[in-house]
C-alpha cells in the first residue's frame, strides 16, 4: 500500500509521516530535490520506504534511496542498534539482491537480508544507481559518456549524507554508518572511505566496511588478467562512441522465456539444443569463466538440472527484474582499477584506510578469499567464507548471488554479517 508521494527541495521543510525532513537543509546537498517518496508496509511492523533524490542538474542524475525499518507506528521508527547503508552489484536494483522477497512470490515475505536485519534492530539504507533508473526506449546515451566510477562513489557520498540527515530527523542520532558492498558496490565503499581519510575525524560517515564476494584489487593471476582484457575491451566500445551495454534486455529475455514457455528451445544460437528453462540455469550456475551466480546440478551429460542452494524459481523471477542499462566507464575503472597496470583515482587513500572490514565470500564466488583488505590500514579485518566442498570442485560450490538469495542464507551469510554488525556497534577506528 503506497501511502504518500511527495516532491520538494531539501531547502524546505517537509512532512515525511511523524518526521521533520527540514534536517535535510542543514546536511543535505544544497541542489538536491526528492522527487517521489513512498511507504509500503510490509508484516510485523517493517516498513519500506524510497526515496527518489535528483543529485544533479540532468535528466538522469537521480538516485533511489531505500529504508527498510521496524516501526512503533506508522512513520515512527524504533531505536535501532546501528545502521548500514547498502551498495548492490550491477547490474542489480537493491530490491532484487537485497529485498527479493517483494520482488518474487516464490520466498516468505521476510526471506531476505534487508528484512532480517530490520527484524533485529538495524536501520537498513539502500541505494539504486542513476542509471538503473534510465527507462528503456532511451535513444541517446550521450550522458553517460564518462559516467564512470569517480560519478558512483559521488553519488553514494552525497546519498550517505542524505541518510544520516533522515536518521537524525527519525530520532536515531548522528552515529556513522557501516557500508556493504555487494559485487559491484565493493569498491565503491572502498572509494567512499579512502575519500574520508581526507576529512577530519568528525566530518567522514563510514564507521566500517562489508564486502561481499569481490575485490577492488586483486593478485596477480587469472582474474586480473581477465580484468585487463576487459578494460581494454571497455575502452575500445567507448573510443567507438558506445557509451552503454545494454546486456540488461538479453537478461530480462532469457528470465521471461524461461517464465512462460520453459520447454521450448532456446532461440539463442549459442544455447541451441537447450530449452529456454535449462539456459536461464546455465546463465547463473557456469562459471564465467571463474566464478558463477548461484550453484548448479548437472547431469552425467553436463546438462543442468537445477540449483544446489537457491530455489530455480526465484532465480527466474530476478533474471526478469534486472536493469537494462550500464554505462561502459564505470565498468571500465573498477577493471582498470583491478588490472593496476594504469594509474587511476579511485584507489590512492585504499592504504590509509583504518575503518573495520569484514570480507564475506562465497567459495563458488568472484571472491572467496579477499585480497584488498590487507592493503588496507584497518586493525580490525575479519574473512569469512561459506564453502561446502573442495577447492578442486569450486564450480559447484555455494555461488556469488546464493550469498543473497539460497534457502539457507540467513544461518550461512546474514546471521554472520548481523553477528559482525552487533559486535561493531561501538566505533573503531583509528584515525
Amino acid at each position: 500500500m503506497v501511502l504518500r508521494k511527495s516532491k520538494t527541495h531539501l531547502s524546505r521543510v517537509i512532512y515525511y509521516p511523524l518526521l521533520v525532513l527540514g534536517l535535510l537543509l542543514s546536511a543535505g546537498p544544497a541542489q538536491s530535490d526528492i522527487v517521489d517518496f513512498q511507504r509500503v508496509a510490509l508484516q510485523d511492523g517493517i516498513a519500506h520506504y524510497t526515496f527518489d533524490v535528483d543529485l544533479g542538474p540532468n535528466e538522469f542524475d537521480t538516485v533511489r534511496l531505500h529504508r527498510i525499518v521496524r516501526e512503533k507506528h506508522e512513520g515512527k521508527p524504533v531505536a535501532t542498534i546501528d545502521g548500514i547503508f547498502m551498495l548492490p552489484g550491477a547490474p542489480n536494483f537493491f530490491k532484487m539482491i537485497f529485498l527479493p522477497s517483494v520482488v518474487s512470490d516464490v520466498p516468505p515475505w521476510d526471506q531476505s537480508i534487508a528484512v532480517f536485519l530490520a527484524k533485529n534492530g538495524i536501520d537498513v539504507w539502500g541505494m539504486d544507481y542513476a542509471w538503473a533508473l534510465v527507462p528503456p526506449g532511451t535513444a541517446d546515451f550521450g550522458f553517460m559518456e564518462g559516467w564512470g566510477l569517480e560519478t558512483e562513489i559521488d553519488y553514494a557520498e552525497q546519498a550517505l549524507e542524505i541518510v544520516r540527515t533522515i536518521r537524525r530527523a527519525s530520532g536515531q542520532g548522528n552515529r556513522r554508518l557501516h557500508v556493504l558492498g555487494f559485487s559491484y558496490g565493493v569498491p565503491i565503499a572502498y572509494g567512499i572511505a579512502g575519500n574520508e581519510t581526507q576529512l577530519p575525524p568528525g566530518k567522514r560517515r563510514v564507521k566500517g566496511i562489508i564486502s561481499v564476494d569481490f575485490d577492488m584489487k586483486v593478485e596477480d593471476g587469472l582474474d586480473r588478467e581477465l580484468a585487463c582484457i576487459s578494460a581494454d575491451n571497455g575502452q575500445g566500445a567507448i573510443d567507438g562512441g558506445s557509451f552503454v551495454n545494454d546486456q540488461g534486455f538479453v537478461l530480462t529475455a532469457i528470465g521471461s522465456l524461461a517464465e512462460f514457455a520453459p520447454d521450448d528451445p532456446s532461440p539463442i544460437p549459442d544455447f541451441a539444443g537447450l530449452t529456454n528453462w535449462q539456459v536461464a540455469i546455465l546463465l547463473g550456475a557456469m562459471d564465467a569463466p571463474t566464478w558463477h551466480f548461484v550453484a548448479g546440478e548437472f547431469n552425467q551429460f553436463g546438462l543442468p538440472t537445477g540449483l544446489q542452494f537457491t530455489e530455480p524459481e526465484l532465480w527466474i523471477d530476478l533474471l526478469q527484474y534486472v536493469p537494462f542499462y550500464l554505462p561502459r566507464q564505470a565498468m571500465v575503472d573498477v577493471n582498470t582499477t583491478r588490472c593496476g597496470q594504469d594509474e587511476v583515482p579511485f584507489d590512492d587513500y585504499l592504504g590509509n584506510i583504518t575503518v573495520p572490514i569484514f570480507a564475506l565470500g562465497a567459495a563458488g564466488g568472484a571472491a572467496p578469499d579477499a585480497y584488498t583488505p590487507p592493503l588496507t590500514s584497518s586493525r580490525d579485518i575479519e574473512q569469512l567464507t561459506v564453502q561446502f566442498l573442495p577447492g578442486d570442485l569450486h564450480a559447484l560450490d555455494f555461488g556469488h548471488a546464493d550469498i543473497f538469495i539460497a534457502t539457507e542464507a540467513e544461518e550461512l551469510a546474514w546471521q554472520p554479517i548481523l553477528t559482525w554488525l552487533t559486535a561493531h556497534k561501538t566505533e573503531r577506528t583509528f584515525p
